[in-house]
């Protein structure tokens, strides 16, 4: 049986953070020189946890709008909230705190997300 999309949108987005050279904290998406872009944006290297969500769906659609929403769904299904806007609330807040628990936070996140497929 295939994973649920939503787990399969968490999967490749735990890749993309997986490596601490590649997550961000404080924006969605930087280019490789660390400028500011869109999580689509195919110049984007590095990710917050939220704008991996983006990117992974949009990997999968190759649509703006429905990796948006889709990665609210990843988001909700991540941290238990009822909507998308809380849910980006708190992955906001977990992803830009102190670096170094920010990080072990994010991946404990992921991680457990992951666990309960």
């Amino acid at each position: 049986m295939s994973k649920p999309l939503v787990n399969q949108i968490s999967a490749r987005a735990r890749a993309l953070v997986g490596d601490p050279a590649t997550w961000t904290q404080y924006t969605l998406a930087l280019t490789r020189n660390n400028r500011d872009c869109d999580p689509t944006d195919p110049r984007a290297a590095r990710f917050c946890a939220y704008g991996a969500l983006v990117r992974a769906a949009f990997e999968l659609t190759a649509d703006r709008d429905k990796a948006r929403t889709l990665a609210g769904e990843a988001a909700m299904a991540m941290t238990g909230r009822e909507t998308p806007e809380e849910a980006y609330e708190e992955l906001y807040a977990i992803n830009d705190g102190p670096r170094r628990s920010s990080r072990i936070a994010i991946m404990s996140l992921f991680d457990a997300s992951l666990q309960r497929v």
